[in-house]
C-alpha cells in the first residue's frame, strides 16, 4: 500500500478526498504567511503605487509597520471630529455585524475601495479577490483607495486596527506612520433604546498642512464615513444572508 491511496487494488476515495481538502483549502492559507506583497495583485493603481513607493512590498517582517497613534499621545495636539449615526437594530446585532461582516464588502463603496489587507500577527497577505478573508482584528493593516470629486482625484490611505473591546463595544483604528494624516478613529456602539443602536464615530487627526486639516479633511472625511456607515446599514439588513458574513 502506498500512502493508503491504493487499497486491495482499488482507489481509496477517502484518502484522495482528504488530500484534496488539505491541498486546496489549508495549504493556501498557511502559505500566505510566507509571502511578501505582490504589487501586481494590488488594485487600484494608487494603492499599488503607495505600497511600492514606501517599499512595503520589500518587507519581510510586517511588524515594522507602525500605527501613528502612540500610547503617550496628547489628544489635545490633534483636531477632532465627532459624528453620530443611528440604526434600527439591537446593539448586540450591530456590533457583531461590524466585527464579522466580510471586510471586502465593508470597504467597498462608491468613494472607497479596499486594495489590500495584511495581518501582522501571524503574517499574511490578503488581496481583494482572495477567497479567504479574515474577520476584522487587531494588527491588521488596511490599504484603501479614496475617490475625491467623483474619482477625479484618488488618494491612497492605510490604517491599522489597534483596539477591539468586545465588552465596551469599541473599535479603534489608526493611520500608519507613513500616511499623510496621523491620528485615529474611534467607533463606539450604544444601546439607544427601543431596539435601536447609536454609533459615535470620533476622529482625531493632523497633518503638516493647516489648509488640509481645516478645510479639505473635515469636508471629505464626513462624506467618507457617512457612506461607510450607510453601506454597513445596507449590509446589516441582509445579515441573514450567508454571502454577507
Amino acid at each position: 500500500m502506498v500512502l493508503g491511496i491504493i487499497k486491495s487494488g482499488r482507489v481509496n476515495l477517502r484518502v484522495i478526498t482528504f488530500i484534496f481538502i488539505i491541498r486546496h483549502i489549508f495549504i493556501p492559507v498557511f502559505s500566505q504567511s510566507l509571502k511578501t506583497i505582490d504589487p501586481q495583485k494590488v488594485s487600484p493603481v494608487k494603492v499599488r503605487e503607495y505600497i511600492v513607493s514606501r517599499s512595503f512590498d520589500q518587507l519581510i517582517d510586517f511588524s515594522s509597520i507602525h500605527a501613528s497613534w502612540k500610547k503617550d499621545v496628547n489628544v489635545h495636539d490633534f483636531y477632532d471630529i465627532e459624528e453620530t449615526f443611528y440604526l434600527r437594530k439591537k446593539v448586540s446585532i450591530v456590533w457583531e455585524c461590524y466585527r464579522h461582516i466580510n471586510p471586502i464588502k465593508m470597504w467597498n463603496g462608491k468613494s472607497f475601495k479596499l486594495g489590500l489587507l495584511i495581518c501582522k500577527y501571524p503574517k499574511s497577505v490578503i488581496y481583494a479577490n482572495d477567497l479567504y478573508i479574515p474577520d476584522i482584528d487587531t494588527g491588521q493593516v488596511y490599504f484603501l483607495n479614496l475617490k475625491l470629486i467623483k474619482g477625479l482625484i484618488n488618494v491612497p490611505v492605510a490604517f491599522e486596527i489597534i483596539n477591539i473591546d468586545n465588552d465596551k463595544r469599541i473599535m479603534e483604528f489608526s493611520y500608519i506612520d507613513s500616511n499623510v494624516a496621523r491620528g485615529k478613529q474611534v467607533l463606539e456602539f450604544f444601546d439607544d433604546g427601543e431596539g435601536r443602536t447609536r454609533i459615535v464615530h470620533r476622529t482625531y487627526f493632523k497633518s503638516e498642512s493647516w489648509l488640509r486639516d481645516n478645510l479639505f479633511y473635515p469636508y471629505f472625511h464626513f462624506r467618507f464615513i457617512e457612506e461607510f456607515h450607510r453601506n454597513m446599514k445596507k449590509l446589516i439588513k441582509k445579515v441573514n444572508s450567508s454571502d454577507i458574513i
